[in-house]
């Protein structure tokens, strides 16, 4: 019990140095990293410096997956409407391989990325050069992002719109206030209410 108390994955790590946090969005076939305190996207790769927690905030616009850097720590799981939090930290220097560890499609054996840990001076390099791409991360190249793809290359943004992974965790959590219900629809749900 002590043990697995310790290694407890939603647990924070103790540490003097202040945490990273990485928002970890799973789609079809690919992962899509945001830095929120940092304002920048990447895909298929993150980066951190050595000897730093990193907060994992996890959710998935696609079929639940799961999330996981074997040599960082063991896998948690990525699903629809939910945030699970994971707690990861590098203590040396190295590239380490990221998967997915559940099956959810066709190519997701494929479904890879890179976890780099570097010094903290390496780390700032390349957040400035991130911060330099002309890609940005809006609704709309999202929408492009989204679609299914198989062995998707590396992709960086400098900039991220505000409340973006916000709103994909949202939008699985209540039906869309925007769209008219109409009387079939809230009979189905009333009937689904009483079933349960």
């Amino acid at each position: 019990w002590k043990n697995t108390h310790a290694l407890d994955p939603y647990k924070p790590l103790e540490s003097n140095v202040k945490p990273l946090t990485i928002q970890v969005i799973s789609l079809q076939w690919k992962w899509l990293f945001i830095y929120p305190d940092e304002g920048i996207a990447t895909v298929n790769y993150i980066q951190f410096p050595k000897n730093t927690p990193i907060n994992f905030e996890l959710t998935s616009d696609a079929p639940m997956n799961s999330f996981w850097i074997p040599e960082l720590g063991g896998q948690i799981y990525a699903m629809t409407g939910m945030e699970t939090p994971l707690h990861l930290i590098a203590n040396k220097t190295g590239d380490f391989r990221g998967s997915s560890a559940n099956f959810s499609g066709p190519h997701f054996a494929k479904m890879t990325f890179t976890a780099r840990a570097r010094s903290r001076e390496e780390y700032d390099t390349w957040l400035e050069d991130v911060r330099s791409v002309p890609d940005t991360l809006t609704s709309e190249e999202y929408g492009t992002l989204i679609e299914g793809s198989e062995d998707n290359p590396v992709q960086y943004y400098s900039s991220v719109e505000e409340g973006l992974f916000e709103s994909i965790m949202h939008k699985f959590m209540a039906p869309d206030s925007s769209m008219p219900m109409n009387h079939h629809d809230m009979g189905e749900m009333h009937m689904e209410g009483m079933n349960m």
